[in-house]
């Protein structure tokens, strides 16, 4: 009788060792596949535009770097417009716009959101 009572202790005690081996093995394997998710959506995600600067902000940094001289800050939305026309009409002359660059030129004087080049006054 008490080795019966002995065996069945050590059936329970070796079935309680397995569960928990097997719920670690279960818990270690979710850490893997979360850290893996985590990492692939990471390296597919595109970079975040810096909010401060906005949509056009390197495109508006570069007009200010090459042509600020055009540009003084309390200027009306129109004369910025009319300015960037210009600069706009001479670089498609030139032939210095690509296609993707034109159209995003072209956009940004659309939108009349002149903030990251200067300081308008409406």
């Amino acid at each position: 009788m008490f080795r019966d009572l002995l065996g069945g202790l050590k059936k329970e005690a070796e079935k309680r060792i397995a569960e928990q081996e097997e719920a670690r093995k279960r818990e270690e394997q979710n850490r893997k596949e979360t850290s893996k998710a985590s990492e692939h959506k990471a390296w597919n995600q595109p970079q975040k535009r810096n909010r401060r600067t906005g949509k056009y902000g390197r495109l508006a940094a570069w007009i200010k770097s090459n042509y600020g001289d055009n540009f003084r800050d309390g200027q009306t939305s129109d004369d910025v417009k009319r300015e960037l026309d210009k600069i706009f009409a001479e670089l498609d002359s030139r032939g210095s716009l690509s296609g993707a660059a034109k159209q995003g030129f072209r956009n940004f004087i659309d939108t009349r959101k002149y903030g990251d080049l200067v300081k308008v006054h409406e």
